[in-house]
C-alpha cells in the first residue's frame, strides 16, 4: 500500500471555526463540517461508484482513531473488499459473540446444582412419598451446598468426595452420592451440562473415598416390658406432643407419619386410619390401613371437635406444619428413638401376644412375601391385624399390671 501523506493535525481541529464541506487528511479520511457538527468519513470507488464509510463524531473519535480506522478500511481495500460490508460483517459477529457468551452465562448460572436438583425433584415427585420428597430437598440444603452453586458441568469427583466425606459413614453417605449421580444423569439428559462420565457414580467416588464400614446401626428400642410404664407416664403429662407419641406407639407407625396425619385420612367413625401412598414408605397402591381401637379413638377424640379435612391431627407450634420430630425425640430417654417403639411392638406381638411375625411385620406396613406372591394374595389382613392393635393397646394399658 502506498504512503499516506497526512495533512490534518490536532492544532487544526481544535479551531471553533473551519468551513463547512469536507476536509482531506489523505488516503480517502475526510473531515465532514457542517455546522457545529463535524464527523469522520472515509471516501472509497467500489466498481466505479463513489461509497462513503462513516468512522464516527469528532471529537469522540479523535484524529488519531480516524486515521487508525481509515488505515483498516484501506487494508479491505487493497484485498478488492469492501470496507463498509466487512465492518456490517465485524459488528454483527460480534453482536453474535456477545449473544453467545451472555446466554452462556445465563445457562451457568441457571444450572446450578441446586437449581438442577430442585428441578429433578419437581419432575419426580408425584412418583414420591412426602418424605422422600423432604429428605431430598434437604441434602440440598443440609449436605450438598458446596456443590450448589456449580455449574453441573464442571463438577469433579473431587467436589462430590468433599460434598459427601462428613457423611460417608453413615447411612446417609451412600443416599447422598446416589442422589449427586441420579441429578447430573438428569441434568445431562436435560441439556443443562454436556454428557460424560458421571463423576458421582461409584466406581469414582470408591477411588476418592474410603471403604464404609458396613455395620449396621438400628434405631434404639425400649424393651416391650416397659413400655406401659412409658405410655403412662406420656398420660400424664397431657401434652399435645405426649398424645402424638402415645397415638404413635398404639398404631406402631412411624414418627412422621404420626406428625404429618391429616384428618381426611380417617374414617366419619375414627375406626380406621388410611395412610395414603403418597406419604407411605413401601407406596403400596391404596395406602397403609390402620385399625384404630379403642384407646386410639379415644385419644382422638379428645384432640379437638371440629375436624376439617386438611386439618392436622397433631399441628406443630407453627399454622399448618406438623408437630416437630424434635418434641417427640424431646418425651424419649437417653438414645432411645420412636421408630425404636416398632420393634417394641414385633417383640411384643411374638414374644408374648402370640401372633405371627409376619401379621407383627403387616401391621407395620412392610411387604411381605415376593412381588409374585403379593400379586396373588392382596389381603392386608385388617381383621387380624386389628385384633393385634387391641391386644396391644390392652397390654399397654393395662391396670393390674
Amino acid at each position: 500500500m502506498a504512503r499516506v501523506t497526512k495533512k490534518l493535525t490536532d492544532t487544526w481541529l481544535k479551531r471553533a471555526n473551519i468551513g463547512n464541506g469536507i476536509h482531506g487528511d489523505g488516503g480517502g479520511l475526510y473531515l465532514r463540517v457542517q455546522g457545529a457538527n463535524r464527523s469522520w468519513v472515509y471516501i472509497y470507488s467500489l466498481d466505479g461508484k463513489r461509497r462513503e464509510m462513516g468512522l464516527g463524531a469528532y471529537p469522540a473519535i479523535g484524529l488519531a482513531d480516524a486515521r487508525g480506522k481509515a488505515e483498516e478500511a484501506r487494508k479491505v481495500r487493497a484485498t478488492g473488499g469492501d470496507p463498509i460490508t466487512a465492518r456490517d460483517a465485524a459488528k454483527l459477529a460480534e453482536q453474535a459473540e456477545r449473544t453467545r457468551l451472555a446466554r452462556e452465562q445465563e445457562r451457568e448460572a441457571s444450572n446450578t446444582f441446586h437449581k438442577a436438583g430442585l428441578q429433578y425433584i419437581s419432575v419426580k415427585e408425584r412418583g414420591w412419598s412426602h418424605d422422600i420428597v423432604t429428605k431430598y430437598k434437604g441434602y440440598l440444603t443440609n449436605h450438598l451446598t458446596s456443590l450448589g452453586t456449580m455449574s453441573c458441568g464442571e463438577i469433579t469427583t473431587g467436589d462430590i468426595a468433599k460434598a459427601i466425606e462428613p457423611t460417608w459413614d453413615t447411612p446417609t453417605g451412600p443416599y447422598l452420592r446416589s442422589f449427586v449421580e441420579r441429578v447430573l444423569d438428569f441434568a445431562m439428559v436435560k441439556g443443562l451440562c454436556p454428557e460424560r462420565l458421571n463423576p458421582a457414580r461409584i466406581q469414582a467416588v470408591q477411588q476418592v473415598l474410603h471403604d464404609r464400614s458396613h455395620t449396621t446401626k438400628h434405631h434404639e428400642a425400649m424393651p416391650f416390658r416397659e413400655v406401659p410404664a412409658f405410655v403412662q407416664g406420656l398420660q400424664s403429662q397431657g401434652t399435645i406432643a405426649a398424645k402424638a407419641l402415645t397415638f404413635c406407639i398404639l398404631t406402631a407407625t412411624r414418627q412422621l407419619e404420626t406428625r404429618a396425619a391429616a384428618w381426611r385420612e380417617f374414617d366419619a367413625d375414627l375406626t380406621l386410619w388410611t395412610i395414603p401412598s403418597t406419604r407411605y414408605k413401601t407406596r403400596v397402591e391404596g395406602g397403609h390401613r390402620v385399625p384404630i381401637g379403642e384407646q386410639a379413638r379415644a385419644l382422638l377424640l379428645s384432640l379437638q371437635s371440629n375436624r376439617e379435612p386438611d386439618t392436622l391431627v397433631f399441628p406443630g407450634r407453627l399454622k399448618g406444619r406438623p408437630l416437630s420430630q424434635h418434641r417427640f425425640q424431646s418425651l424419649l430417654p437417653g438414645d432411645l428413638k420412636p421408630h425404636g417403639f416398632r420393634t417394641s411392638f414385633v417383640g411384643w406381638a411374638t414374644k408374648v401376644g402370640g401372633f405371627s411375625d409376619d401379621n407383627a411385620q403387616r401391621c407395620l406396613g412392610h411387604l411381605i412375601g415376593t412381588a409374585v406372591t403379593r400379586s396373588y394374595d392382596r389381603d392386608d389382613r385388617l381383621d387380624e391385624r386389628r385384633v393385634m392393635h387391641d391386644d396391644w393397646a390392652s397390654y399397654l394399658f393395662a391396670t393390674n399390671r
